[in-house]
């Protein structure tokens, strides 16, 4: 995650081992890859790969290609996100396991709320919050938890022996705690627990004097979602090297 010619950037390339990861030649081709896509705003993952990696003659794909003959294990470009308007704010936790980008619309300049975005995306980073806002929960995502919670009551022997009525107003109080675990303007702030992530963007804007407003932010984990497989890179690296 970076902020770069005032884009902000976030962008996950994947190696085999952490080793690889903390390679200094991964390291250039991964500021690479997002200064590729801060210049060209490509589309798509794939679009990105067609461009003209930033610094160089060869695309993306090619760049990419020489990066696994060089250090000798599979390297991919597999996902970006890319903010040109308002105000953003990278954070990498964890040595690159985790990379957050805040995006925030705002009347100061951009290095006044760079500490407000860091610590909304610390958050973020954290807790991992499942909406930015409870206006993002549908009424599909509240009948779902509801039809979950009464269920749950049903085979609990202390309430299930209470009348619907209690137990349709004890899971209301649950939903309404729903909002505070699982949206974060709605999230008790981490760093002060008296008040909501709304109120300290508030609270942070009034005493710089002027406003901040969260518009949307990126987290990418590395490696989630992506089913863990053996495969031979040496055959893979070998057909390149013919090519």
């Amino acid at each position: 995650a970076a902020v770069i010619d005032g884009v902000g950037v976030v962008v996950e390339v994947n190696a085999e081992t952490d080793f690889v990861g903390k390679n200094e030649k991964f390291v250039d081709f991964v500021k690479g890859v997002a200064a590729t896509v801060a210049k060209e705003a490509p589309a798509s993952l794939d679009a990105l790969m067609e461009c003209t990696y930033a610094g160089s003659e060869l695309t993306v794909t090619q760049q990419q290609q020489e990066m696994v003959l060089v250090i000798g294990e599979n390297i991919k470009v597999r996902r970006f996100a890319r903010y040109a308007e308002g105000v953003s704010v990278p954070y990498v936790h964890a040595g690159g396991k985790i990379g957050v980008l805040v995006n925030l619309e705002t009347d100061l300049d951009a290095e006044k709320v760079q500490e407000a975005g860091k610590d909304i995306a610390m958050q973020i980073a954290a807790l991992n919050p499942r909406f930015w806002d409870k206006a993002q929960v549908t009424q599909e995502i509240l009948d779902e938890e509801k039809k979950v919670m009464l269920a749950q009551m049903e085979n609990d022997p202390k309430m299930a022996g209470k009348p619907a009525q209690v137990r349709e107003k004890i899971v209301m109080g649950k939903l309404n705690k729903f909002y505070a675990e699982n949206c974060l303007l709605q999230q008790d702030f981490v760093k002060d627990g008296d008040m909501t992530v709304e109120k300290y963007l508030a609270s942070a804007a009034k005493s710089l004097g002027g406003t901040i407003a969260f518009k949307d932010a990126v987290r990418f984990e590395k490696g989630e979602g992506i089913e863990k497989k053996q495969e031979n890179f040496a055959d893979e690296i070998a057909s390149l090297v013919k090519g």
